[in-house]
């Protein structure tokens, strides 16, 4: 499966903590959501997308993703978000991919804008042992 990714999934340290394996730069292809405006959530140091016909939101597609790494991601992302299909730019035009979906009844969008360079430098570093702690609890799963 292809997913886009526009938020904390960025950072290569949190891919890496959710996937339990380190993606290679070249799974990282830039590709761009049209439509949406990335907003961060309230009262999270996380991003949500918002409806916006005048905006677009930067990120990257990532493909190749196993069954495994899919539920991983669906863990990761919880009860707030769902997986729904949505076209992206990438460098080579128009595709469809998937993409986690804040479910706008659970989670609410804040007036003020999600930067990824802001948040690794200002949160990434508690939310990353909030996630080690949160994975550690979790059985390992056997097969790759």
């Amino acid at each position: 499966m292809r997913f886009f990714f526009y938020g904390t999934l960025l950072d290569r340290d949190v891919m890496a903590l959710v996937l339990g394996r380190r993606l290679p730069p070249t799974a990282y292809t830039p590709a761009i959501l049209l439509g949406h405006a990335r907003r961060r959530a309230k009262g999270a140091s996380y991003p949500t997308l918002v409806r916006d016909a005048a905006a677009y939101v930067s990120g990257a597609v990532v493909g190749g993703l196993s069954v495994r790494d899919v539920a991983r991601l669906s863990d990761y992302e919880g009860p707030k978000y769902r997986i729904v299909p949505l076209r992206v730019v990438l460098p080579s035009g128009m595709t469809t991919v998937a993409v986690f979906e804040p479910v706008e009844s659970r989670l609410a969008p804040s007036r003020h804008p999600w930067s990824l360079p802001l948040w690794q430098r200002r949160d990434k570093r508690a939310f990353v042992d909030r996630l080690r702690r949160a994975f550690s609890v979790r059985p390992a799963y056997s097969t790759p």
